[in-house]
């Protein structure tokens, strides 16, 4: 899981900082510091790379690994992006991205949901080890009231559910992708039997050799808030 919310906060008493002082270096607000240190939402990528250069602090450390403090005050050398050359030292992925466009062309069959190949690429910094896939938040897609409160063009990523993830999917939302169906669902799991569930009426098993149709929540880009 992502840890730029850990450090954002380690990063803010390291300096001493307050949430408002912090906000204020990024054009944030301090409801968005806020959000991003209680987990209860991301930064975008840009955001998330002016701290990272603001702070001099390798971009995949600062997304991936917990801080210490000795590793926040050491960072103090030249910024991390001074020129070109250093973007390519970066560890970012090219993930599939399902962007409105993409959901309204496949939802009239002109793609099908699971034609990851021709959905264009959003960049992120590599913190998985599995399949990643992004989309944005729309309403359209069936998805079960219980979700947290998403708003329209937030972009989530999902991690493929694979033997190594699957025991960290318990009541985490999840998405069910295949050829002509797309579903966001919760996982509910008793014994060995898994299941994403829309509500009592709908639902999908996992099982190993369809895991491909299967995802769990990874990360949220929110929007800004006001």
């Amino acid at each position: 899981m992502l840890k730029i919310g850990t450090n954002i906060k380690k990063i803010r008493t390291a300096r001493n900082l307050s949430q408002q002082a912090f906000a204020d270096l990024f054009d944030l607000t301090r409801g968005n510091i806020s959000s991003y240190e209680e987990s209860r939402a991301e930064p975008k990528l840009e955001s998330v790379i002016k701290i990272a250069n603001y702070f001099s602090i390798p971009l995949n450390k600062f997304v991936s690994e917990v801080l210490t403090v000795n590793e926040i005050l050491q960072y103090n050398g030249d910024k991390l992006l001074n020129d070109e050359n250093h973007i390519t030292n970066l560890q970012l992925h090219e993930v599939p991205f399902m962007s409105d466009t993409i959901y309204l062309r496949c939802s009239h069959k002109e793609l099908r949901f699971d034609e990851f190949t021709a959905f264009p690429k959003l960049v992120l910094p590599e913190t998985s080890n599995h399949n990643l896939l992004a989309l944005t938040f729309n309403s359209n897609i069936p998805h079960p009231q219980s979700l947290p409160d998403y708003q329209m063009h937030d972009v989530l990523v999902f991690e493929e559910l694979t033997r190594e993830n699957v025991h960290l999917c318990s009541n985490k939302p999840g998405l069910y992708v295949n050829e002509h169906e797309i579903m966001m669902g919760k996982y509910n799991l008793e014994g060995s039997k898994i299941e994403l569930v829309l509500n009592d009426f709908k639902k999908h098993s996992f099982s190993f050799e369809t895991q491909k149709q299967f995802w769990k929540l990874f990360a949220v880009y929110a929007h800004e808030r006001g």
